[in-house]
């Protein structure tokens, strides 16, 4: 007669949620940095105007 199986379900679930977890965090970085990016831009874009006409 064969042995059963052991069960891996808790370690599986552990691990898919260490990675859920990671590849989340991953996309919030990254979203992140899209924003700096987009917030520096947007000030550039307000900034350069105003600093042209005090040049003047």
């Amino acid at each position: 007669m064969r042995q059963p199986a052991p069960d891996y379900t808790a370690a599986f679930l552990t691990t898919l949620g260490v990675l859920l977890f990671f590849g989340l965090l991953t996309v919030a970085a990254i979203w992140g940095w899209v924003g700096v990016m987009l917030g520096a831009w947007g000030f550039d874009r307000l900034a350069c105007p105003i600093a042209r006409r005090v040049r003047r």
